[in-house]
């Protein structure tokens, strides 16, 4: 069990997947976590030579374990769903994996869901649609009800608000005389005013000085981020401080397509800094062109039109249970590498053409029969790797054609672009 308060919660995760964003940053696990696990291809990601150092040295204890093979498949089989799967790399879907596995020994697998819940469920469909990407920038707006946030809803208002307010029928109708009215009105005032005594009027100068002197800070804090508001301010920016009693099995990682997987699957997320997510997203396919969708995320070319005009957008279901699209407008689309000339498709074993269409036909690269029996690793006289007893295959037709000769045209097709001038074929 972990560590426990006086009210007896607890205070640490007791199992923490870790992602390589940790070791980056250099988080100090011992303070939010008692086991700390990972997976060796994470360890593989780290490079620098101050990051390897720190990692040599760790204050606490790091597991490296490898995931079930199961629980990998099921995870694999989830991120298509969402629409991740295609910004997830293997070390990620490992990671998740053994946050899975791990959540499944330690808790149970009763809670944990296998196909993804709505991303958002609009409450007023009237309601405009903020595009994804163009919300406000905290702190260069003012919080929307900053001052009624803090009051409770059962706590009765004050008798001056209601005698304020003026219904449109106690209002004075507009006629000929509003005019001479008005300015009667305003002479009596005057008079009014004339009467009162000089010690009075003073005293009133003086407190409309200091009222309008507050007025003035009052409104120099507006806009700013202050400790009444940075609560709302964050909650705008679509975060929420965490402050319940730490979990048994925790992932912490700061890559958002492994969070939203490990959010839709149901798992706990801790992040570096102290926030949760609080709304996950879901994603499909959409394309430009002929603006058809679709929910798999493994697709390079539309499904309708046959081109390669997929772009990944978010959606969710408004209260009708409709399909809300939302596509970021501030993003151009591009015309890169579409407007290039394609050179003749070249045939053979070992062309290298580059896949226009979804059913465009590839040449299979299977080793010859000749080949194969000449690979017998468990022969005794068997060499590979770097003998120079190894047999190289420099006698048959396809090694005669990709002789040193044919090197620079077997390169420019490659490359699928011929960049130099005045080439000579």
């Amino acid at each position: 069990m972990g560590e426990l308060t006086e009210s007896g919660k607890r205070t640490k995760f007791e199992h923490l997947v870790v992602d390589t964003s940790v070791f980056i940053k250099n988080v100090q696990l011992q303070n939010i976590a008692e086991n700390c696990y990972t997976v060796r291809g994470v360890i593989r990601e780290i490079k620098h030579d101050r990051q390897l150092k720190a990692l040599a040295v760790l204050p606490y204890n790091l597991k490296v374990l490898l995931p079930d093979p199961e629980a990998l498949a099921k995870v694999i089989a989830f991120a298509k769903k969402t629409g991740d799967f295609a910004s997830l790399s293997l070390v990620d879907l490992e990671v998740i994996a053994l946050t899975y596995e791990l959540e499944a020994r330690y808790v149970g697998e009763g809670h944990l869901r296998t196909e993804p819940k709505p991303a958002v469920t609009l409450a007023n469909p009237t309601e405009t649609i903020d595009l994804l990407g163009t919300e406000e920038i905290a702190g260069f707006y003012k919080p929307k009800q900053a001052a009624n946030s803090d009051q409770p809803d059962n706590e009765p208002q004050d008798d001056d608000s209601e005698n304020d307010e003026v219904s449109a029928e106690q209002l004075p109708k507009p006629d000929d005389h509003g005019e001479e009215n008005g300015e009667d009105h305003n002479e009596e005032e005057e008079h009014e005013e004339e009467d009162h005594g000089e010690g009075s009027s003073d005293e009133e100068d003086d407190g409309g000085d200091d009222e309008e002197d507050d007025g003035g800070d009052e409104e120099d804090d507006e806009g700013w981020i202050t400790p009444a508001n940075i609560a709302q301010v964050k909650r705008g920016y679509g975060m929420t401080y965490s402050e319940e009693v730490p979990s048994v099995v925790a992932c912490i990682t700061a890559d958002y397509a492994i969070q939203n997987v490990l959010k839709q699957l149901g798992l706990q997320l801790a992040t570096m800094d102290g926030y949760v997510i609080t709304e996950t997203r879901t994603y499909i396919l959409r394309c430009y062109a002929c603006f058809k969708t679709t929910p798999d995320a493994t697709k390079v070319f539309c499904p309708r039109c046959g081109n390669q005009t997929l772009k990944k957008v978010a959606v969710s279901l408004d209260a009708n249970g409709q399909q809300v699209i939302h596509i970021n407008t501030r993003r151009p689309l591009t015309a890169k590498y579409k407007n290039r000339p394609v050179a003749k498709f070249a045939g053979g074993k070992y062309a290298t053409n580059p896949v226009l269409f979804e059913d465009q036909p590839l040449p299979q690269q299977r080793i010859s029969a000749k080949a194969r029996s000449k690979t017998n690793a468990l022969a005794e006289d068997y060499t590979a790797g770097l003998s120079p007893f190894v047999m190289r295959d420099v006698d048959s037709r396809s090694a005669v054609l990709r002789g040193s000769t044919n090197l620079k045209q077997r390169m420019r097709n490659f490359e699928y672009d011929n960049k130099r001038r005045g080439y000579k074929k």
